[in-house]
């Protein structure tokens, strides 16, 4: 059991982790500069009560937390792995599963949840969020699923 731990869950989580973390900085960034969204955030009277300003520690540590984040992620796809690593066009399972369950149907009621929008007095604005979300997740998926094929065809052949 060591052994394959070693072997393949911590790779695994590793990659997962680092594809996450690097895309999650590089679309959050894009999206951040193409979008305002600390404006757009500042503008909206609920937002103001919600979310922190940028200059807080928290929200300075969001890229080091993401590779928490992602390795929780990782050990959480493990287990569904050949379904979403091998087959063809397994990236886009992955992006499906990744997609519905951490947006659309988180149990959170944040914005543009299912939840979000029974619960909470957001304003839903699809443009916010969403396309950064659905890209970062098409582009991670992608990665993720060409590395982690990559590295078990190696492994194996």
């Amino acid at each position: 059991m060591k052994t394959r731990i070693r072997q393949e869950v911590i790779p695994f989580a590793l990659r997962y982790a680092a594809v996450h973390t690097l895309t999650y900085l590089v679309f959050g960034v894009f999206f951040m500069l193409l979008s305002q969204y600390f404006e757009y955030f500042q503008s909206d009277p609920v937002f103001q009560q919600v979310m922190k300003p940028a200059d807080v520690l928290s929200v300075r540590l969001a890229p080091v937390v993401q590779l928490v984040r992602g390795s929780l992620l990782a050990l959480a796809i493990y287990p569904f792995r050949d379904v979403v690593i091998g087959p063809k066009r397994g990236w886009l399972k992955l992006f499906y599963l990744l997609f519905v369950l951490t947006s659309i149907g988180a149990v959170i009621t944040g914005p543009g949840s299912i939840e979000g929008l029974l619960y909470t007095r957001f304003s839903f604005n699809p443009l916010i969020g969403y396309p950064e979300i659905a890209l970062q997740m098409l582009v991670f998926s992608w990665l993720f699923y060409a590395w982690q094929d990559r590295a078990t065809t190696i492994r194996s052949g």
